[in-house]
């Protein structure tokens, strides 16, 4: 993971590239009792992230009502900027890579699964304060993602057997920081 990071934060430095660093939050995750944080590399047109989520499902998110369901997300995200202000705010696309680590539980069993994940997001970011020196850096970006789960077609809990979708939508939004 060092040796990751190095790379994350030293590769723009040996494209000759002015770096800005930058954090990030899922608000919806923490309204929903969990919660997020992401910290990401950008330089010219491009951003590199890597993040931590997690995030016990409310009931209307749930698959199944009996079964009750939460994860933890470790995340990788390349992302390009469309704007002629880069990385700064406008349109962008971009590739995921996360380790899903859901639990299930129904009646006191417990069923833990590592799901790899693969995807595509586009997104906007807006640029909050453009013109006022002391809120200038902070941004919202809504953004939604496609991704397809490597994950077995059903699951077996307590002798019942569910079947989940190996493909998801991610709406959310994030707030963050660039520095």
């Amino acid at each position: 993971m060092k040796k990751f990071l190095a790379i994350l934060c030293f590769f723009p430095i040996l494209l000759n590239a002015q770096v800005h660093l930058e954090v990030e939050t899922d608000p919806l995750a923490w309204a929903l009792g969990g919660g997020s944080i992401h910290a990401a590399a950008a330089w010219g047109k491009q951003r590199v992230q890597i993040g931590y989520a997690f995030l016990p499902l409310p009931d209307g998110l749930q698959a199944f009502p009996e079964v009750e369901e939460s994860f933890q997300a470790l995340s990788g995200k390349w992302d390009y900027f469309f704007s002629k202000r880069g990385t700064e705010a406008g349109f962008f696309a971009g590739i995921t890579l996360d380790n899903l680590f859901y639990q299930y539980e129904s009646e006191g069993n417990i069923l833990n699964e590592n799901i790899p994940n693969v995807g595509a997001r586009i997104g906007y970011k807006f640029d909050l304060f453009p013109n006022r020196n002391i809120l200038s850096g902070f941004y919202l970006t809504p953004w939604v993602g496609l991704s397809y789960l490597a994950r077995e077609d059903a699951v077996e809990i307590n002798g019942q057997s569910y079947s989940f979708s190996k493909q998801q939508v991610f709406p959310t939004v994030h707030l963050g920081y660039r520095f």
